[in-house]
């Protein structure tokens, strides 16, 4: 609503707005920038009375027309604090799980791909096309169906069933792609191109959908009584939710929502030790990111992004978790095949192995001292468990009678 214009954040060159996705000068990652002088004058700057959930604060999202907006009830999503983990862990703090994984396709991708495709919408598009390791293809799916918009969808080979099925279901048209995440990437990339199709594919790649992610953090606020949270603990791949949200806590301040002596989270990415390349400059002291070029077998895999060629993504997120006084951080298949399994028995959320990389992290850096008692930390459960199709079948013996039971049990 009150966008001025894109904004390449490696040379500064401001481009009028658009559905553009890099630097015309230096192939940068762009960002849109708002009059926030004119933001603080608005009554109804994150209550917009017209809409519920994360349109709630439509004045602080990049579609002007409200008529073009395309919602299926999307954020709002519940913050649970779970005694249950914090004890399993021994940790003497306040353990919060976002559950994203409530939103209306099951995963947090439904914020940007609900604000990505109003915003294709506005700019008169038929038809986008994205590329996704799953649940940005689902939701996409999801919101193109809800809107008559025609979805193409560029997936990894060997992306879970479940998620395939899903975008499938919704009416995409889903269509493999021979090796990783990257490649998928790649091809989304030159089929806009050739085409023109909008490519609303949710890494930075879109500047419009990584705003989405911002309001993940004004919900936060709100939810903790209008205070910030410690830490933030996020799955990332190339981590524009991480960025995103950092970008939501610093607008609650720079706007004069929140006190100014706020301070302002520190934000943790995490990775598996299957696929590590911003967690390894993370490790490695260095800035540069280098795409992974090691084989990938991973139970976590909507984390599982090499960014093989755009390793500026990475970048930009090591910066951001660095900045904010945070952190990168990975996990062994192990750790996150146990923190699943304590997030779904402690917390009685069914989540698939990617959420639960946030909360083993957390785990893991409380024992390791990082992260201090009697703080404030907030997981992100960024999918539901129903995306994961990997669990072994439950298998019982069918009782005729009562007697039967104690065996069981």
């Amino acid at each position: 609503m009150y966008e001025k214009h894109l904004e390449c954040r490696s040379c500064g060159k401001k481009i009028e707005l658009g559905m553009k996705y890099t630097c015309p000068v230096c192939e940068g990652i762009l960002e849109l920038k708002y009059d926030y002088e004119a933001m603080k004058e608005d009554p109804l700057l994150l209550d917009d009375k017209e809409h519920k959930g994360m349109w709630k604060y439509s004045h602080v999202l990049p579609v002007r027309d409200k008529g073009n907006i395309v919602t299926l009830g999307e954020g709002a999503t519940p913050l649970l604090r779970c005694c249950r983990l914090e004890k399993e862990y021994n940790m003497s703090v306040s353990l919060y799980l976002k559950a994203e994984s409530l939103n209306p396709s099951g995963s947090f991708k439904d914020r940007p791909s609900s604000v990505g495709i109003s915003a294709a919408k506005e700019y008169g598009a038929k038809r986008v096309v994205i590329a996704s390791s799953g649940n940005a293809s689902a939701a996409a799916a999801a919101y193109c169906a809800g809107t008559g918009m025609e979805c193409i969808v560029f997936v990894p080979e060997g992306t879970d069933a479940s998620k395939v099925t899903q975008a499938a279901a919704y009416g995409a048209a889903v269509i493999p792609v021979a090796g990783n995440y990257s490649n998928s990437y790649k091809m989304a990339l030159e089929c806009s191109a050739k085409y023109g199709w909008p490519n609303i594919t949710s890494t930075f790649l879109n500047p419009y959908t990584v705003e989405a992610d911002k309001t993940a953090a004004y919900e936060i606020w709100e939810q903790l009584g209008e205070c910030m949270p410690d830490y933030v603990v996020i799955p990332i791949a190339s981590g524009p939710l991480l960025v995103g949200m950092y970008k939501g806590f610093q607008e609650l301040v720079h706007l004069g929502i929140a006190s100014p002596e706020s301070r302002l989270p520190a934000m943790i990415g995490v990775q598996s030790e299957q696929c590590m390349p911003v967690t390894k400059a993370y490790l490695e002291h260095t800035a540069k990111v280098c795409g992974w070029e090691f084989p990938i077998h991973t139970i976590a895999g909507g984390i599982s992004d090499p960014l093989i060629g755009y390793e500026q993504d990475g970048e930009l997120t090591l910066k951001t978790a660095l900045e904010s006084g945070g952190r990168m951080s990975c996990l062994s298949e192990e750790e996150i095949a146990d923190a699943m399994q304590q997030v779904e028995t402690k917390a009685g959320l069914y989540c698939e192995p990617t959420s639960a990389v946030a909360v083993g992290a957390a785990a893991r850096l409380y024992k390791e001292g990082v992260i201090e008692p009697g703080t404030k930390v907030v997981c992100m459960l960024t999918g539901h468990g129903f995306k994961y199709s990997g669990r072994k079948p439950f298998v019982q013996k069918v009782i005729s009678s009562i007697e039967e039971l104690p065996i069981l049990i």
